[in-house]
């Protein structure tokens, strides 16, 4: 049998059906699987590109991706911060260190060329060096035009890169089904508002992907805890989810497409024992009708 996610449409031409079911008369399910979702087959290093990489948590997405053994790239703007985040030697494309702008499109070609995968990690920063709330945005990093335009940016890249193949994990934020979070008056910059229009925009891209809307962020230690998942911000948000696990979450993502594809959950920490399989909190996610169905061939 064939276990699959009903909802990951996949366009397949005739050529490439046949050999899927060929593969899967021979017992080849994994790489059937693989194939159908246009990431690298069984046995290669999955390329993913994470975007935001100097980021906290793009570091630790960064990290999480390397040790579970992916060919990673990194999107940065400043190579020489990229030096003391990620500890690279020359920073350049040579080590998978691309520098470029979400802001200017023209950029992004290069890193995408060849990538399996794209993980955005990218998110307007506001300035609160004058206190708390009196933060701004400054010009041309806004959430509209860090999160909606570079997000879009991003999206439309690598789906020219890849031909429309591949999957995309998106980092968003919890809260955007309430007009008045009090994050989206910062600086008046309505970033709830402009991250759900990219998560929009990523699901009308026809890519594969999986979008993750965590609670507050915070800094303990990775596996520590009780990852809990559910939708339209059911979810008690009053603790912090670790950075770490949010970031092995998009590395599983990025690299099981066929595990995590066409999913867009929220997600935060229970009282419950800490969580060990990464994997099975993309089945927690899943409404009732979205539960894998097992196909007997």
């Amino acid at each position: 049998s064939l276990v699959r996610n009903p909802l990951i449409a996949v366009s397949i031409e005739l050529p490439v059906l046949i050999i899927l079911f060929k593969m899967m008369k021979l017992g080849k399910l994994a790489a059937a699987a693989a194939l159908a979702v246009g990431v690298a087959a069984e046995g290669e290093a999955r390329t993913v590109v994470v975007t935001g990489a100097t980021g906290k948590l793009g570091h630790d997405v960064y990290k999480a991706l390397k040790a579970d053994g992916a060919n990673v790239r990194a999107f940065v703007r400043d190579a020489k911060k990229a030096k003391d985040i990620l500890g690279c030697d020359k920073c350049d494309e040579s080590e998978g260190i691309f520098e470029g702008d979400v802001t200017k499109p023209d950029t992004l070609a290069k890193v995408m060329e060849g990538a399996d995968a794209l993980a955005i990690v990218t998110a307007a920063q506001p300035d609160c060096s004058k206190g708390y709330p009196n933060c701004e945005y400054h010009k041309g990093a806004y959430p509209v035009d860090i999160d909606f335009h570079g997000g879009e940016a991003q999206i439309a890249a690598f789906a020219t890169a890849t031909k429309g193949k591949g999957s995309v994990v998106l980092c968003s934020a919890s809260g955007t089904t309430d007009p008045e979070n009090p994050l989206d008056k910062l600086g008046n910059g309505h970033i709830g508002f402009y991250k759900l229009n990219e998560e929009a925009a990523l699901m009308a891209s026809g890519l594969t992907f999986t979008i993750i809307k965590p609670c507050g962020l915070g800094d303990d230690e990775v596996g520590k805890s009780q990852i809990v998942v559910g939708h339209d911000d059911e979810l008690d948000k009053s603790q912090l989810i670790s950075r770490g696990d949010v970031a092995k979450l998009m590395s599983t993502a990025a690299l099981k497409p066929e595990v995590a594809g066409g999913l867009r959950f929220d997600v935060c920490v229970g009282t419950g024992a800490p969580t060990t399989d990464y994997s099975a909190v993309f089945n927690d996610a899943r409404f009732p009708w979205q539960k894998p169905i097992t196909i007997n061939v």
